[in-house]
């Protein structure tokens, strides 16, 4: 999305969050280790297909993106990020001493500054739904 956006400011703050995203995957990655548990590589085909699937879907421009691949892409973002930081909260309540609570509350707070700039992004999208 960081790519292919037509906003330069939504490219630029996506690139950004990337960074950010990657960093909270190697805490879970690390938090996973600890309880012993491993990454299910199946669970990720999925969404790699729905992804590339997504980039095939018809509309009615041949040549060029949709603006509404825009709106589509910034929605499904903040869904994600959205669940992200459920799963930072949960953890959060669960007492156990291999979680650091500290870290998860700044994973946590991080998800939802994450949540509220994709949402701010996502309504100054809105005028590319009265051009469509």
């Amino acid at each position: 999305m960081s790519e292919g956006h037509s906003d330069r400011e939504v490219r630029a703050k996506v690139t950004r969050m990337a960074y950010d995203v990657a960093e909270d995957q190697r805490s879970l990655e690390a938090i996973m280790s600890a309880f012993h548990v491993k990454p299910n590589q199946l669970k990720d085909i999925p969404a790699r297909l729905a992804e590339k699937i997504a980039r095939f879907k018809p509309n009615e421009r041949v040549t060029q993106r949709s603006p509404l691949s825009d709106i589509e892409e910034l929605e499904a973002l903040t869904a994600a990020v959205h669940a992200k930081s459920l799963g930072w909260r949960l953890l959060l309540e669960v007492n156990d001493d291999r979680l650091d609570k500290t870290l998860l509350q700044k994973l946590l707070d991080r998800a939802r500054e994450q949540e509220d700039e994709l949402e701010a992004l996502r309504l100054k999208q809105a005028s590319k739904l009265e051009r469509s």
